[in-house]
């Protein structure tokens, strides 16, 4: 497969597919960008690296090729989801630069299926990026299978594992403070809250800035829109009381907040402030856009990518662990209590 042929089966020029390829987020919409990386997993492409070579004028030597495996640790289609999507694109940019391939793609819930561990190992790959929280049972699983494991998520985890890591549990404190900031005391949680660290992180800012703990303003939930969506009905349900505002543990959780709000004649933010974390492409489109903790989602692929690329080389023993930051992107959801 050349990029003149993926540029035809994608119906663009290969001048846009060169640029999607290398990590022009610019370059082409988000329909394009994720119809021409589908188009690339399903054909297997590399870059033919030799002939790049030769045109600038670098002498061709042998390069030995990698493999490695994606398994997505708390989605069942980290694809389709927008937030790991992205760290998964930024791995497969990586992958091709350095002629390597991504194997497999897979997730922690399918591997409970007959055969998916299997899939895995006859894969054959050379590394392993975890993506996103794992449970204890699936590392040592695939630590017994595998010495090459690298993790990337906004959970802190075992020392023993290189983990390039976006600390959510302090963004969900600074989302907190911010909100806390702009007036508000009566402050919400939508997620999940079992092992999580944005739960525990807006559980303990709240004791830090001593405000009570109400718990008919925390709700368990997916985090999916639907969760969200959800969620907002058995808050409303629970109490007669409402915070005003609300911390929600994604984006993707909080757009379906925001159109539960809306349905229930709630305004956002005149009645209600929203803050979430991610930072994902849809933030800008929602109304009112969504006020969120950016999350470096491209470097921690890339960098989980050239770390676990480095272990399978032999350049590093130890466990490395290295943390991105975080930054709040203010939107239109939050506003001072009035």
């Amino acid at each position: 497969m050349t990029l003149k042929e993926l540029a035809k089966l994608a119906n663009v020029s290969v001048s846009t597919v060169s640029r999607v390829i290398n990590g022009d987020e610019n370059s082409a919409s988000a329909k394009t960008r994720e119809k021409i990386w589908k188009l690339v997993r399903e054909t297997n492409y590399i870059p033919n690296t030799a002939a790049q070579k030769l045109r600038k004028g670098i002498k061709n030597t042998k390069m030995k090729t990698h493999n490695i495996a994606c398994v997505f640790a708390r989605t069942t289609d980290g694809l389709s989801d927008p937030f790991f999507s992205q760290i998964f694109q930024a791995i497969e940019q990586e992958a091709i630069k350095n002629s390597c391939t991504v194997t497999g793609v897979f997730s922690a819930q399918s591997m409970n299926s007959d055969g998916i561990y299997d899939d895995l190992i006859l894969s054959e790959p050379d590394g392993i990026i975890l993506i996103g929280r794992y449970s204890k049972p699936l590392y040592t699983y695939l630590s017994k299978k595998f010495k090459n494991i690298v993790y990337t998520g906004l959970n802190k985890v075992s020392d023993e594992c290189d983990q390039i890591i976006c600390d959510g549990y302090t963004a969900a404190k600074t989302a907190v403070k911010r909100l806390h900031s702009l007036g508000h005391s009566n402050i919400g949680y939508i997620g999940e809250m079992s092992n999580e660290a944005r739960y525990r992180g807006y559980f303990d800012a709240l004791v830090e800035l001593k405000i009570p703990v109400e718990r008919n303003f925390i709700i368990d939930a997916p985090l999916s829109v639907k969760g969200g969506y959800e969620a907002v009905e058995k808050l409303l349900k629970i109490s007669s009381d409402t915070p005003t505002a609300v911390f929600c543990a994604n984006d993707i959780t909080a757009i379906g907040v925001l159109k539960a709000l809306s349905e229930a004649n709630i305004k956002v933010p005149d009645d209600i402030s929203v803050i979430s974390i991610d930072n994902i492409e849809m933030c800008q489109f929602v109304s009112p856009m969504l006020t969120s903790i950016d999350i470096p989602k491209t470097d921690m692929g890339k960098f989980a990518f050239k770390i676990l690329l480095d272990r399978i080389k032999g350049g590093h023993k130890l466990p490395v662990k290295l943390e991105v930051p975080f930054k709040i992107i203010q939107r239109e959801s939050c506003a001072a209590r009035k």
